[in-house]
């Protein structure tokens, strides 16, 4: 316990790395839980375990009838940088044909059950991003209901240049919030934004400055408590509903078609160049 007010509940990754917590999850009260991603070390990227944790969360979340809001945050400088690639490099690398269909089956349903906690997430779904977001960190936030950005964070979405493509449904949504030649832009051609950028394309609620982002974020989680809980939740229930079935189609396209490019000859390639360019880069 922090306090009386604060439960912590850690989820270590792996029996070597046990007293390596790299999802936090703090009960800030029965109304808010906040979820840290906590893995500084690898500008907390995402693992297989991770994914399995958030999705737990998210699920017994939406199960919990106190609940309104969830909050997400990452720790150190990053807020994530997506999926971390080293391990299915790896495997691709050194297994046959058959396992990698298993692993990349296995990957696309995790990948599926973790993007279809956030499309039914009943309660309020808040991003506190506080530095540089990639990859899946990104392309699932038009899935959250609202998106506050340091004013250091920057957004991108490397999907051409790893030899793989859209996912988190953002080949629906980001056409939707952005346009169509905006969301082409860091779709198709990695363009980085700014969190300004971001925000003037819909992706970001409001840019905060660094070192306001801990005091802004408690005034908007208290804002957000203080609304009355049933009107609340019942007109998010309402935005939701038009789009819950249209979103759950896209991401199984999206992973259908994702999982078909994990098994093609330029995906392991790709992948090994650009972790290789991150390293070179201190990535």
């Amino acid at each position: 316990m922090n306090n009386k007010s604060e439960e912590l509940v850690s989820y270590s990754n792996g029996k070597n790395e046990s007293f390596i917590e790299y999802i936090e999850l703090i009960k800030k009260s029965q109304l808010h839980w906040e979820i840290i991603l906590n893995r500084p070390e690898k500008y907390n990227a995402i693992t297989s375990s991770m994914y399995d944790r958030l999705t737990e969360i998210l699920n017994q979340g939406a199960k919990d009838e106190e609940l309104v809001l969830l909050s997400i945050t990452g720790k150190g400088k990053y807020y994530s940088s997506g999926t971390d690639l080293t391990d299915p490099a790896k495997s691709f690398a050194s297994t046959t044909t058959t396992d990698i269909e298993t692993i990349a089956e296995r990957g696309k349903n995790r990948l599926k059950s973790f993007i279809e906690s956030l499309i039914n997430f009943p309660k309020i779904l808040i991003s506190f991003v506080n530095g540089p977001a990639i990859g899946i960190s990104v392309s699932t936030l038009a899935l959250f209901d609202g998106v506050y950005a340091s004013s250091s964070s920057t957004f991108s979405l490397p999907f051409i240049r790893t030899a793989q493509t859209t996912e988190g449904c953002s080949s629906f949504t980001f056409p939707n919030i952005m346009g169509s030649l905006h969301a082409k832009e860091i779709l198709l051609f990695d363009q980085k934004l700014t969190a300004e950028q971001a925000q003037q394309r819909g992706l970001v609620t409001r840019v905060i400055q660094d070192d306001l982002l801990e005091k802004e974020k408690d005034e908007i989680c208290q804002f957000i408590l203080s609304l009355p809980k049933q009107s609340l939740l019942t007109t998010k229930q309402l935005i939701q509903r038009w789009n819950i079935d249209t979103l759950k189609i896209v991401n199984q396209q999206e992973l259908n078609i994702l999982k078909q490019q994990w098994l093609s000859q330029e995906f392991p390639q790709a992948i090994l160049t650009f972790i290789n360019r991150r390293k070179k880069s201190n990535l």
